[in-house]
Parts: C-alpha cells; sequence; structure tokens
C-alpha cells in the first residue's frame, strides 16, 4: 500500500521524508502552506475511531505516548455535530 516501483521495477518502501517532501510540493504549487505530517496521525485516528475500532488499538498503531489524540477527536466530533445539524436543517 505504501511503496512505489523505481526505474527498474523494484519495489521499494515509501520514506516519511520523501513522503512529506512530496506532499509539501503539491500544497507550496497550490499555494497553500506545509505540513509536517502530524496531521496525517490525526486523520487515521479520526478515520479508525469513527470506524468503532478499540481507542486502545488506535492510540497504539498510532505510537500515541498518551491521550492528547482524544482532544483532537473531541474538537472533529464538535465539527461533525455541527456539519450534520446544518445537513439535516436542509432537508
Amino acid at each position: 500500500l505504501f511503496s512505489w516501483r523505481d526505474s527498474r521495477g523494484d519495489v521499494r518502501p515509501m520514506v516519511r521524508a520523501r513522503a512529506i517532501e512530496r506532499v509539501n510540493g503539491i500544497l507550496v504549487s497550490h499555494g497553500w502552506g506545509t505540513t509536517f505530517g502530524h496531521s496525517f496521525r490525526i486523520g487515521g485516528a479520526s478515520f479508525y475511531l469513527a470506524q468503532k475500532v478499540n481507542p486502545e488499538i488506535v492510540r497504539l498503531a498510532g505510537r500515541w505516548r498518551s491521550l492528547a489524540y482524544e482532544a483532537y477527536i473531541r474538537a472533529f466530533e464538535q465539527v461533525a455535530s455541527r456539519h450534520l445539524a446544518g445537513l439535516a436543517g436542509q432537508v
């Protein structure tokens, strides 16, 4: 999933630094800011929690040493609930 083929056809693993460099190149080309990659961890945690994966599994898989990710999840839940409330008003 997180790999690519080089010019010889060999499968190579994606290296974090190269992935962030590529993402930042795309962002800058569109006039946006850059990222350090932390948002991918937050997004991954949000995705798996939305899929009802056990929070302890999410914490361990994301290498979160504390419960700090829960602050991001709470903020996400607040934004999502406001968005859904707005959609319900449009029906």
